[in-house]
């Protein structure tokens, strides 16, 4: 495998490639790791592992079974390590996911054919500039995904499935007024560490026009955001990082400022994308 990633990443993958070699021999063509492994961010028990196999050819009915088979084989021996990616021709790279339907994509532990396989024009971005190749032969990916594209990809992912999160958090800060939430701490934990986390890197994207990693976008939020906003964003990369540290006592408190600073990232980043 490679030295630049982690040992947990290695061996996944080095798991994953003997399975499908077994099955498959003169099938696979090449094995990317992207995302926060790629990114150098990877932090084992947190961080999903991210890949893309190349494949030489059309895949057969056949030939999703035996993938379905070399995952299930390797998934008692990767101890909670979660792996999630999919299943394509190296000519199909940088396309559109609607025209590459089916995808067969492996995620929660099941290879699925009904969704895109999370192939999107951050995933290509990643893929093209950090991209490691753990098998096979170094690809050639001559696609192009332009800083506008990215930003457009972003701003229209934030303005539907992240205003959900915010809708649906602010509904239940609403609900519950003055008192402590019902929300199991755990649920809010999440709620905290994926909503943070995840809207600093598309106000990162938007602002920068590059991709950084879930701690890159809290470290950028806490030098580039007012310090009324910096408990939050220290308790999310610390959910992030599995560190016991909390900054609140109120998690209703907790809750009204994590709508808060939803709020102000997605007001911002429309503004900014507006004005570029």
């Amino acid at each position: 495998m490679t030295a630049m990633l982690p040992e947990a990443v290695n061996r996944s993958m080095r798991a994953l490639c003997e399975s499908l070699q077994d099955r498959m021999p003169d099938t696979v063509e090449s094995v990317y790791v992207y995302g926060s492994a790629a990114l150098h961010a990877y932090i084992e028990g947190s961080s999903d592992i991210d890949f893309i196999v190349f494949v030489n050819r059309a895949l057969t009915s056949s030939d999703i079974r035996l993938i379905a088979q070399a995952h299930e084989d390797i998934e008692p021996a990767l101890l909670g390590i979660d792996i999630m990616g999919a299943y394509i021709r190296a000519e199909d790279a940088g396309k559109p996911a609607h025209e590459l339907l089916p995808v067969p994509a492996y995620f929660d532990k099941r290879l699925r054919l009904d969704g895109t396989g999370d192939l999107n024009p951050v995933t290509w971005w990643m893929l093209k500039k950090r991209g490691i190749c753990v098998y096979g032969r170094d690809l050639s990916f001559r696609y192009e995904i332009t800083p506008d594209e990215l930003v457009r990809y972003v701003m229209d992912n934030m303005n539907a499935y992240w205003t959900g999160w915010m809708d649906r958090l602010e509904q239940k800060l609403h609900s519950i007024g003055a008192a402590e939430p019902d929300l199991p701490l755990e649920q809010l934990d999440f709620a905290v560490e994926w909503c943070t986390l995840g809207m600093l890197r598309q106000w990162y994207t938007v602002r920068e026009r590059e991709v950084t990693s879930k701690i890159g976008a809290g470290s950028y939020g806490l030098a580039r955001l007012p310090e009324r906003w910096h408990g939050l964003i220290r308790e999310a990369i610390a959910i992030k990082r599995r560190e016991r540290t909390r900054e609140y006592e109120s998690q209703a408190k907790r809750l009204h400022d994590l709508v808060g600073l939803l709020r102000l990232i997605h007001e911002e980043s429309n503004r900014f994308a507006q004005k570029s």
